[in-house]
């Protein structure tokens, strides 16, 4: 019986004991010796998926990645953390030594390369690890990135100086990984670690065909990969994990196995899972660092992608994108995009990768983050992993009476709301015990901002958390800026300044470096507004240049918020802009009036423009459906003159059957 998070224990000396007289009969025993064996793989040895060098890698980085292999490394990893120790022996530092050896033909290097696998080989099954029932060595994220790290080199080391005894260590390694790894994968089961191991099983079978078990290997890895294309990856093209970082990891290792079979890259979910991370992508280049992940840069990935699908990388993307099963939703205006989670806590081989927060948002505009949140950490051995980054308290949401919410979030979300000037996200969720709401709406045209509305009831104490990259500074009763010498973040929160504990502190986060295409940690400045109640309404207003001077009140039950000469009046369901005292354009969702200017005899959605005093409504109906217009003029509906009954300065027409309409006021015709 298993006591890990894998099958029991199957290491043998097939796995990590093998001899030359293995590695021999293993190629069906086609020489005496490694020499003779190395050169009969050399003749049969097909190219790896991405031969080396990688030109996505600039020269100065492989050599400062290569260079600690020159002074000596531990190859034991010795004093590294719990899960740094695994991490360690994938041997993603060892690889470098070939790089830069390919790079300037300087033998240190090759010669730094053959000494450490060599004493790893010698030294590594007398490494233990601190997870229970998971060998640090022979386990399944291990097998796979060794066998991603070096079975690349293979193509360069067997015609080099590397001795014929290294040679054979580094083959064995990688052939004893692959058996533990065929062993390990004989039925599908959830999660990255067996569909990455699926497709270097794969990839090895490819480029050492003369392996005996290396059709065997393929069938398996083949079997894993379209299991877990259909059951791993949601329709909308996310991996099942949720995190952009371990959706590019698998998405990374399925680009690999669709260049060794193009079935793979025939799948549908193969090309979605690339457009998942296209509608992700910020104008800056990156993905937010959500559920985990660090910051992902997934322009070159895309780029590899649109050449195995052989289609553009240059998509248009909508203003809206619902992700349903991933649980996101991507708002978006010229400048500003908002991505909102709501999607579930997903289980993990270890521990779960997702975050303790739900209906949390970051927002971004002009390329940089202006609503953060904590994200993935350093290490999973971090101190602060539980506590700060996967916590609620490293995220833009509403903490209940400060505790964590719980893994059963019983999240439900409305459809979304569009209607081309304004764009609506509702969603509900009881991860705390409780119902909590929120509803964040986003205008698109400038002034473009977000409104935050959060709801909630009970006896209990609620503190609503804002994250910035820079420091947030009072301008206003319960109004902050976070901002730089170019751009920044106005928040405005319009409950009651007498009833609301307001606090600031600091975290720690990755910020995106866009020349370098680089996260480096820095600050994460947090805003805490506390008080008794759940109901927030919170204004967010990117900037550029000081900070706009903004007034928010409440009329009529209205929101009204005024920015220079824009005066903006947002009701439950509508949305009304007025410029220098003159209506500019309204907007409602599921309603029956509008503006005073339209009627209706079932709710539709609508968006009426006002444009020298001409009016034209763009509007939906769920079926046929009575309207009223306040016009002078005459109709045109779907740019057809009607003939409409006019009475007190309303119109009445007939919107004969459900779908889009435009009706358009026509004067002086």
């Amino acid at each position: 019986m298993s006591t890990g998070p894998e099958k029991p224990r199957h290491i043998d000396g097939r796995i990590n004991q093998i001899g030359t007289d293995d590695l021999l009969k293993a190629f069906g025993s086609p020489a005496e010796d490694l020499a003779g064996l190395r050169a009969f793989v050399g003749s049969r040895l097909q190219p790896p998926a991405w031969p080396l060098p990688d030109s996505d890698t600039p020269s100065d980085a492989v050599l400062e990645a290569a260079a600690p292999l020159l002074d000596g490394v531990d190859v034991t990893g010795q004093g590294l953390g719990r899960s740094q120790r695994y991490g360690f022996h994938y041997l993603g530092w060892l690889k470098p030594g070939v790089d830069a050896w390919l790079l300037t033909g300087d033998d240190r290097y090759l010669q730094a390369f053959e000494r450490h696998l060599d004493e790893w080989v010698s030294l590594r099954d007398s490494v233990t690890g601190e997870w229970p029932g998971l060998d640090v060595i022979w386990y399944s994220l291990g097998t796979w990135a060794r066998c991603r790290n070096l079975l690349p080199t293979l193509e360069v080391l067997t015609p080099s100086p590397l001795s014929d005894r290294v040679w054979g260590r580094l083959v064995a390694t990688l052939v004893g990984g692959a058996r533990w790894a065929y062993d390990e994968h004989d039925v599908f089961r959830h999660g990255n670690w067996q569909l990455v191991c699926a497709t270097e099983l794969l990839h090895i079978s490819a480029v050492l065909p003369s392996l005996v078990e290396s059709a065997a290997w393929a069938s398996r890895g083949r079997d894993r990969i379209q299991e877990h294309l259909m059951l791993d990856v949601y329709p909308d093209g996310g991996h099942y994990e949720r995190s952009p970082g371990y959706h590019g990891m698998v998405l990374s290792a399925l680009q690999t196995a669709a260049r060794v079979d193009p079935a793979v890259a025939g799948h549908p979910r193969f090309a979605a899972m690339h457009t998942w991370f296209r509608e992700l992508v910020s104008s800056g280049g990156w993905v937010p660092h959500l559920q985990d992940s660090g910051i992902v840069w997934p322009a070159a990935m895309l780029r590899r992608g649109s050449t195995l699908l052989d289609q553009a990388d240059d998509v248009q993307l909508p203003s809206a994108t619902v992700l349903p099963e991933s649980g996101y939703t991507i708002l978006r205006s010229d400048e500003l995009r908002a991505v909102i989670n709501h999607g579930p806590h997903i289980e993990h081989e270890l521990e779960s990768h997702s975050h303790r927060a739900v209906l949390d948002l970051v927002l971004d505009g002009w390329g940089q983050p202006l609503l953060w949140e904590a994200g993935g950490p350093p290490s999973y051995d971090d101190p602060g992993y539980l506590t700060w980054y996967q916590s609620g308290r490293g995220h833009n949401t509403v903490l209940v009476d400060d505790l964590e919410l719980s893994t059963d979030r019983g999240v439900s979300v409305d459809p979304l709301v569009d209607t081309g000037p304004v764009a609506v996200f509702s969603g509900r969720h009881h991860g705390n015990g409780l119902e909590q709401a929120r509803t964040i709406a986003m205008v698109r045209e400038e002034p473009a901002y977000v409104v935050v509305t959060d709801t909630a009831d009970g006896p209990h104490t609620f503190r609503a958390l804002w994250h910035a990259l820079h420091p947030w500074q009072q301008v206003g009763p319960l109004t902050y800026d976070a901002a730089d010498a170019d751009r920044g973040l106005l928040l405005l929160e319009t409950g009651d300044p007498s009833v609301t504990t307001v606090q600031t502190t600091e975290g720690v986060a990755r910020h995106p470096v866009l020349d370098q295409q680089t996260a480096e940690y820095g600050p994460l400045h947090s805003l805490s507004l506390r008080r008794s109640s759940g109901d927030f309404t919170t204004v967010l207003l990117p900037h550029t240049g000081p900070a706009p001077t903004v007034a928010v009140t409440r009329t009529d039950g209205e929101l009204v918020i005024t920015c220079a000469s824009t005066t903006d009046r947002i009701g439950t369901s509508t949305w009304t802009r007025s410029v220098d005292g003159q209506l500019s354009w309204a907007t409602g969702w599921r309603v029956r009036a509008l503006a005073s200017l339209l009627r209706s005899t079932d709710n539709v959605d609508a968006l009426v423009r006002v444009d020298d005093d001409h009016l034209h409504v763009e509007i939906t109906c769920s079926g046929r459906c009575g309207l009223w217009v306040r016009t002078a003029g005459e109709l045109r509906l779907n740019g057809i003159m009607i003939e409409a009954t006019v009475q007190d300065e309303w119109a009445y027409l007939t919107l004969p059957y459900a779908g889009p309409w435009i009706v358009e006021e026509v004067r002086g015709e």
